[in-house]
Order: C-alpha cells, then structure tokens, then sequence
C-alpha cells in the first residue's frame, strides 16, 4: 500500500501546474495562523491556492481508487474484489476534510473578504474574480453537501472575521438553494462587469481567468445541481433548468468544460495519484470492446499478450476456481490507463516519460450534455433529447481522445470523427426512444470514468447502470449474499468537548427524521435528502 506524503504532494502541485510560470512564494501558512497579514496575500493567490488544493493524492487513495472505481465497476483489485469491498473504509470523504481543515474553503473566503476589504477602486476592479472565486466555493460547498446532507456553510468560515466560531449546520435543501441563488448571482456578475476587471490570469488553472467560460460553468452547475431534486423537488428542478436555459450563454464544444489542467508532476505515478495494480471491470471492458468503442485504449491497457480482457467485479465471480487462472498474475490482466490518471508515468519503453499534461474534470461539456439529454428524455425541458445525447457521446469521445494525446498515453492517436460516426451507429449506442434514459445514463456514466464519484451520484438518482442496462453491470455477489451499494458518507463525530458537539447533534437529529436515513449517523447504506426512494 503507498503512504500518503500530504508535503511532497504540495510543493509537486505548486511546481507543476502548467498555467503558472513558476512556484508561489507568498507565506500561506503565516496568512492562515495570522488575521493581520491576510490582506497581504493577494485574492488572485488565494484562488490559486484553493483550485491547487481541490485534488490530492488522499482523495484517490482513498474515494477514488479503493471505493468509487470498485463500486461503480470500472476497476477491481489485482486479485479481484474482497468479499467486504461493499464497505466504506475509514479513510473515504476526503472532501468533508478538505473543503474544512485544508486549503480550499479558508483561502476562498480569505481572498473575498479580501476583496471586500479592498478601497473601492480596487474592489470594483475586481468584481469578477470575486465572483468566479464564489463560483469555485458554491461548487464545493455541494459536492461535500452531495454526500454529507447537512454541513456548516452559512455561518462557517467566519470565526476570523468576527462571526461564529460555532457555525450551525445547513441543511442540504438550504445548501442547494442558497449555492443556486450564489451561481446565479455569479453569472450576473459576470455578465454585467465587462470592463476595468483584473483577471485572475495565470492564477487559474481551469479557465485562465475567462469570465465567458466562467458563466457557462456556473450556468452547467445550476443545471447540475437541479437535476439532482429529480425526485425530491422536481417543480423546483424545472423551475432552475428553465431559468438556466433561457440564457444565451452555455457550453458549446469539449473546450468549454471545466476542468483543472495540470503539469506531467502534479498526479505523480510515484505516489497515491498512481492506478497501478488494479485491474480493468470486465463490464465496462466488455462493451468498449464490443461496440468498438474509441475510449477503449484511453482507459485501459491491453494485458502483457496485447489483448483487452477484464477482472470479475463480483466476489464471488472472482474466487470461482475456474477463474483462479487469470489472477496468477495482474499481466494476465488489462489495467486501468496509467498515464491517463499520471502523466509521468514511466513505460519503460524511453518514451515520452514525464513530458505530457494532466486533468481533473470538474464539469465537462459532455457531462452537460447528458444532463440536458436527461432533462429532455423527462419532459422537463423542450429540448430534443436524441440531439443532446448524441452531443454527449461525441463530446465525451473527442474530449478523452484530446486528453489522452494530452497525456502522450502509450501507443494512442486521435480519434477521427469517421471512428466516432462508426461508434454512434452501433446497436446500443445509437439512440432508441424506448431506451432513452437507460442510454444517457449508462453513456455518462462512461464519460464519468475520471469522475466515479459523480457516477455514483448519477447510479443512485437514476438507478443506471444495473444488470439489465445496455451496459450491463455484474451481479455483485459475497459468498452467495448479493451485496448492496453505499449511499451517502459515514459522520465523522465530533467529541462532546468539541464548541460545534451540540450544532452537529442537532444536524444529525434533523436528518435522522428522513426515514430512509438508515440506521444512525455512520451508516453509509443510508440515504440524504435528495436521494428518495
């Protein structure tokens, strides 16, 4: 097992981003332990320090490559999945921590009051990097609420400034109203301050401080989080979505999706970022394979005799002894596509090593397309449902194939637009009406294959895939017991001696009154507000 070397990733991520000429020599740390010298950080610094902090090599370690993958299919141990692989560890929900103890949501607020401190002259100059710095804060304030329900959000961050330092917990349905009338302020922001603005520039690592794309990203997100009240709130959820789309300004192509864009260093294959010794999910191998599916060498290896084959998902499929055969040895075995998740990984075939660029989806223009596709697919829009659909299959194939070339990953070239028009026209892929839904989900949840918690999000909403999907999941199975799926984060609980103990008490006891919240605070097999039965 690697160890997690939280320092080493730092300074790798400072170095290597590639937006950024060189490393950052302000004192963050000084800033944090010291209320008088914030304001001499710049907000632009702050911003950079957050979008740098948003990733880490835990998250992976520990949500990404050892629960999410497994969960969703698109990977297993070497050996296949343990019988408890069900479980959430320990260690799952980097992001509750993140956004709290790390970097993220003390730099954001620190650069907007920042801003807000500022002489007028030099805050009307900088209205836009308020805003886009709000935006990156709105999107992290849900997707730790996405799987935490109730978080401190309204009242947190404030102890230094003068508020609370006993913040209470928004309840989710706060949380996703209060983050959607922020993005919608945002977008206003953006598109009414056109002139006189300091850009964020360099400092930005998804958007080079561009206000245009920031607005669709935030216009994506309203769009996203509507979604997600399909079952809970769906009067509300058209209300948004209706809203969102009556602006001009939306994603239009692959290079409109939001995304961090980092150097070959920064997901170092050395460390916890690396997917090594993990196998490729035989259902989703399987359909690459089987409607030849360009995205087939960007995510996975072939195995040591150059072929494409997959690990059992299911437990006990793994064990069986007739199986025994092809875990003797991972070679035996296709892997996940090392440099598509570590940029430097080493071939050992001398080339390319270390030279190529990395990426962390937030947002794609792909993604945005299935939601739409979703939304239409539901009457909840007018939109053509078969016209989004299709935009986000060749969106998602072009935007892997770019990046992949990015990467400079192992023996790959570009994907033609004859390669994407052969893919849409297979059984399966090419739309069907009567399978609509079925399709635009399982299709995103291919596009997720970077984001596999976001596929998770979308399996527990939609309930695709599954074992009668055009993508057909495996019956996951323990020694003949069928094994069920985590639904939300396990709280981690404060001590009574802790100034919030008694805030988060009552946070839990208002969720606990959702019947479907399961069996007390720390079962994962429970249910959030937004995702009802």
């Amino acid at each position: 097992m690697k160890t997690i070397n939280k320092t080493k990733i730092y300074f790798l991520i400072i170095s290597a981003l590639l937006v950024v000429g060189g490393c950052k020599k302000e004192s963050f740390v000084e800033a944090n332990l010291n209320p008088n010298t914030i304001y001499e950080v710049k907000p632009e610094d702050q911003f950079l320090r957050a979008a740098v902090g948003s990733q880490d090599d835990f998250e992976y370690f520990a949500d990404v490559y050892r629960a999410a993958n497994l969960w969703m299919q698109y990977s297993t141990l070497s050996t296949g999945n343990g019988l408890n692989f069900n479980n959430v560890g320990s260690q799952f929900n980097t992001r509750y921590g993140k956004i709290f103890y790390g970097r993220l949501g003390p730099a954001l607020i620190d650069g907007i009051k920042n801003i807000e401190s500022m002489p007028d002259a030099d805050k009307n100059a900088r209205v836009q990097m308020k805003a886009i710095s709000q935006i990156l804060l709105s999107y992290y304030a849900f997707y730790v609420s996405d799987i935490n329900g109730s978080i401190p959000y309204t009242e947190a961050f404030q102890g230094r400034y003068g508020g609370t330092k006993t913040p209470r917990y928004d309840t989710q349905q706060e949380i996703f109203a209060k983050v959607d009338a922020e993005l919608k302020a945002a977008v206003a922001t953006l598109k009414g301050s056109t002139t006189g603005q300091i850009s964020l520039g360099g400092n930005d690592p998804y958007f080079n401080g561009d206000a245009t794309l920031w607005t669709k990203a935030a216009n994506a997100l309203r769009l996203k989080i509507a979604i997600r009240l399909m079952k809970v709130d769906p009067t509300k959820m058209k209300a948004i979505a209706t809203e969102v789309l009556a602006d001009p300004v939306q994603m239009a192509n692959v290079n409109d999706s939001w995304m961090l864009k980092v150097g070959p260093s920064y997901a170092d294959a050395s460390g916890n970022f690396s997917p090594s010794n993990f196998a490729a999910g035989k259902p989703v191998l399987d359909f690459l394979v089987a409607k030849g599916d360009p995205r087939l060498a960007i995510y996975y290896r072939p195995n040591a005799a150059g072929n494409y084959v997959g690990s059992f998902t299911s437990p006990d499929e793994a064990k069986l002894p007739a199986n025994a055969p092809l875990y003797a040895s991972l070679d035996n075995l296709s892997q996940l596509q090392h440099r598509l998740f570590t940029p430097n990984f080493d071939n050992n075939d001398g080339l390319k090593a270390g030279t190529g660029k990395g990426f962390f989806p937030v947002l794609t223009y792909a993604e945005y397309c299935f939601i739409r596709a979703d939304l239409a697919a539901r009457n909840i829009t007018t939109d053509v449902a078969e016209t989004w659909y299709k935009k986000g299959v060749y969106a998602s194939v072009q935007f892997y194939s770019d990046r992949a070339v990015d990467a400079n990953v192992k023996d790959f070239t570009a994907v033609t637009p004859a390669a994407i028009d052969a893919y849409y026209a297979k059984v399966g892929v090419n739309f069907d009406p009567a399978k609509a839904t079925d399709q635009i989900a399982c299709q995103a949840y291919l596009d997720f294959f970077r984001q596999p918690l976001e596929a998770w999000a979308w399996w527990k909403r939609t309930g695709f895939p599954n074992t009668t999907s055009v993508l057909a999941w495996s019956e996951l199975k323990a020694n003949g017991t069928p094994l069920t799926l985590a639904r939300r984060a396990g709280i981690d609980l404060l001590s009574p001696t802790n100034l919030n103990y008694a805030n988060q008490q009552t946070a839990i006891a208002e969720m606990a009154k959702n019947p479907d919240f399961g069996a007390g605070p720390n079962d994962p097999f429970g249910r959030v507000w937004w995702d009802k039965k």
